[in-house]
């Protein structure tokens, strides 16, 4: 069997972090990729391409230790690519940049100068997101646009272009043509996670509806489906998945159910210090050492969610990803995606292995490393 896409992302203010939570280039295992990600670089006050860390990126290893993964790859098949954009960057210099042929040109000539020169293999668009967080309405058109001439310049030259895009069927409507930006993209990762409720308790990753409070809430095969019935090719469809979980406080330590009362977001974890956020490599070191949690899993929408005392997080596992991968290969989809290989129990100190959550994915897709670590 043909081997699934599957994208890796590596965050990398992840250098950053302290003890176990600390992840470099050099602790990336090539060989669980298809496709290695590196986030993010920037856009200048110009509207060119740039670095948001220049010490990390072009002093101390960065580029060039990202670039040499290909080197350590045994099949010599992976891909190496640039994003720009993420949630930090905001949406409304893309909105600018976006908005005439000549912006939109200047930043497609500066893109792939920078791959060509850094030796990149392409560039995945991030912008969070068209008509959004101060965007203009026109933003969705004008994104179809600037895929069109990051197409026209990268494609002669082998260069691949792919777009992370929303995993909430509201914004996905609102910001893309997507009959049209399939076309333009050889892969779109569809971010299927964060699509939790902000009062309540709530799965952030769920496959399918079931038990939620907000039944009208995206799922991820609800915007999957439209993607489908607008012309878009399955086989260019990434599933994105979590690496980390979602937490609150609850309101009564007694109510745990899905839709659960909460008082706000749960307390930062040790490496990645943002409320309501808990890498995996946190929350299975914090289930080692608090045997308290009780775990409740749902088989339709493909999540788990657990609680002890008043903290409540909805994550992925490894049985949650394998059973998505499974929907993957029923759908016929291109593969998967992970969000970020930074935060998964890459040390394997809680797990029997090293990158738990990414084996589960390429197991679940019918590959399996050989590497043993």
């Amino acid at each position: 069997m043909e081997r699934k896409t599957v994208f890796c992302y590596w965050a990398s203010w992840a250098i950053y972090r302290s003890g176990n939570g600390n992840h470099n280039i050099g602790q990336i295992v090539p060989e669980y990729c298809s496709h290695v990600i590196f986030t993010f670089s920037g856009l200048d006050i110009n509207g060119e391409i740039t670095s948001l860390d220049p010490d990390a990126d072009f002093k101390n290893g960065g580029f060039k230790d990202f670039i040499a993964l290909k080197q350590r790859d045994p099949s010599g098949c992976l891909k190496v690519i640039l994003a720009i954009g993420g949630w930090g960057e905001g949406s409304e210099k893309y909105s600018l940049m976006a908005e005439s042929a000549s912006s939109r040109e200047k930043f497609a000539d500066s893109v792939l100068r920078w791959l060509i020169f850094y030796g990149f293999d392409g560039i995945d668009i991030d912008w969070e997101y068209p008509t959004q967080r101060g965007g203009l309405t026109i933003d969705r058109e004008n994104f179809t646009e600037l895929l069109k001439v990051l197409k026209k310049k990268l494609s002669p030259r082998n260069r691949t272009l792919s777009a992370a895009v929303s995993g909430s069927l509201e914004t996905t409507k609102l910001a893309y043509e997507t009959n049209l930006i399939c076309k333009e993209l050889d892969f779109l990762s569809i971010m299927g996670y964060d699509l939790h409720d902000s009062n309540v308790t709530s799965n952030h990753s769920p496959l399918e509806a079931e038990g939620e409070a907000t039944t009208s809430r995206s799922t991820i095969s609800s915007t999957i489906d439209f993607y489908r019935r607008s012309g878009c090719p399955g086989e260019k469809i990434l599933l994105g998945v979590p690496a980390y979980g979602r937490s609150y406080v609850l309101k009564d330590a007694r109510i745990t159910a899905l839709g659960a009362p909460i008082t706000g977001k749960g307390k930062e974890g040790t490496f990645t210090r943002e409320k309501g956020f808990l890498g995996y490599n946190e929350l299975c070191e914090m289930f080692k050492k608090h045997k308290g949690f009780k775990r409740e899993y749902s088989a339709k929408n493909s999540s788990v969610y657990a609680f002890n005392g008043k903290l409540w997080v909805s994550y992925d596992d490894e049985r949650t990803i394998r059973q998505k991968a499974e929907y993957v290969l029923r759908e016929k989809l291109g593969g998967m995606m992970l969000w970020s290989i930074d935060t998964d129990d890459f040390r394997g100190k809680c797990s029997n292995q090293m990158y738990p959550l990414l084996r589960a994915m390429n197991e679940g897709l019918k590959w399996e490393s050989k590497t043993k670590k």
